[in-house]
């Protein structure tokens, strides 16, 4: 499922896309995966493509300026952030200490 969702993304020209790897750190979803879209627009056009690809969408949030969109594929989550609020929230990063610092402990 996580590659047929980058498809879809790279389809829709979502731009420094990004998957993160949380199968060891998170009992809840298997993956996240981290985009940049210039338009509500874009999104809307990722998610009618998404349901027409047949996967299952949980549930989908979104900021009242629609600067950042989830949509929650169950064992997918996307993240789709306007350039500057992916730079502000910088997710990457928050998730790749999290990762280095379980796997610090558990060493």
């Amino acid at each position: 499922m996580k590659e047929k969702l980058i498809q879809i993304l790279n389809d829709k020209k979502v731009e420094e896309i990004v998957s993160i790897d949380l199968r060891n750190q998170s009992s809840i979803f298997d993956f996240f995966i981290i985009g940049t879209v210039s338009s509500n627009k874009q999104v809307y056009a990722i998610y009618d493509e998404i349901k027409k690809s047949g996967i299952d969408i949980h549930h989908i949030e979104e900021t009242q300026d629609g600067s950042w969109t989830l949509i929650d594929c169950y064992d997918v989550v996307i993240h789709l952030f306007t350039e500057d609020k992916r730079k502000e929230y910088d997710l990457e990063s928050l998730w790749e200490k999290a990762i280095k610092h379980r796997e610090s402990n558990e060493s």
